[in-house]
């Protein structure tokens, strides 16, 4: 196979891959591409529950920590929430590449299992699902980064930061799209594509950490982590304010 047909086979099937990672019951049916603004889609769907709605609606993390700290609200409940609006976004914007459902509801479990053994919280992030920007490495995931190259090469170890979220008791439960080699105002690459803006998906929500702003924009995660260079973590602040408007 000539080398550009190579590359291209291996992003269509990486691709596949991420696909059947979301669960055929989340799939849901998606508008005209010629429909600009998706931000109800979610709530509207039939996906989600009143209680996931009410969940992944409240935007006020104090709120969701608290909930979590006192057990009203189980990591495992607030976790599936947003997995499965993360994944409605994803559908809608392109926002996510690595899907590790089950992994991130086994941690919530745990994390749920110490509050209910110990009466007490790991640490101040306790239960809360955490988005991560596609650059930081967590054991047993690829990170790819859109780089074709980097397809099947799995990391062996944590970041440093995803070492961190665990001691403070977070649960990381995706990872989002960004542009190839990071340094480009829009988030696009030839293994995962290019996400969309949810306010106006003819627009580009930016980069390099435009899969953070449009899946945090679509209430599909409560906290993400992005990295800054050219003024892309103010652009998610600036979406993500809109939502809170």
């Amino acid at each position: 196979m000539p080398p550009q047909q190579h590359w291209q086979a291996l992003c269509a099937e990486r691709k596949a891959k991420q696909l059947q990672s979301i669960p055929k019951e989340w799939i849901i049916q998606t508008p005209p591409d010629e429909q600009r603004n998706v931000q109800n889609i979610p709530e509207t769907c039939g996906i989600l529950t009143a209680h996931e709605i009410e969940i992944t609606n409240t935007v006020d993390i104090d709120v969701l920590l608290g909930k979590l700290a006192t057990g009203v609200w189980t990591s495992a409940v607030v976790t599936l929430a947003f997995y499965k609006r993360a994944i409605i976004a994803q559908q809608l914007t392109n926002c996510l590449t690595e899907i590790f459902v089950e992994r991130a509801l086994a941690r919530a479990k745990e994390v749920d299992d110490y509050l209910k053994a110990t009466g007490k919280v790991i640490g101040p992030l306790h239960g809360l699902p955490i988005s991560l920007k596609d650059q930081f490495c967590m054991k047993g995931l690829e990170t790819i980064m859109g780089y074709a190259a980097w397809i099947g090469k799995y990391s062996e170890y944590d970041s440093v930061l995803v070492e961190v979220l665990y001691e403070l008791g977070a649960v990381p439960f995706v990872r989002t799209n960004v542009p190839q080699t990071l340094m480009w105002g829009e988030t696009y690459n030839h293994v995962f594509g290019r996400t969309t803006n949810p306010y106006n998906r003819y627009m580009t929500p930016g980069g390099s950490s435009g899969g953070e702003g449009a899946l945090v924009a679509m209430h599909g995660s409560p906290l993400g982590v992005g990295t800054d260079i050219g003024g892309h973590v103010s652009q998610i602040y600036t979406v993500r304010r809109r939502a809170l408007i």
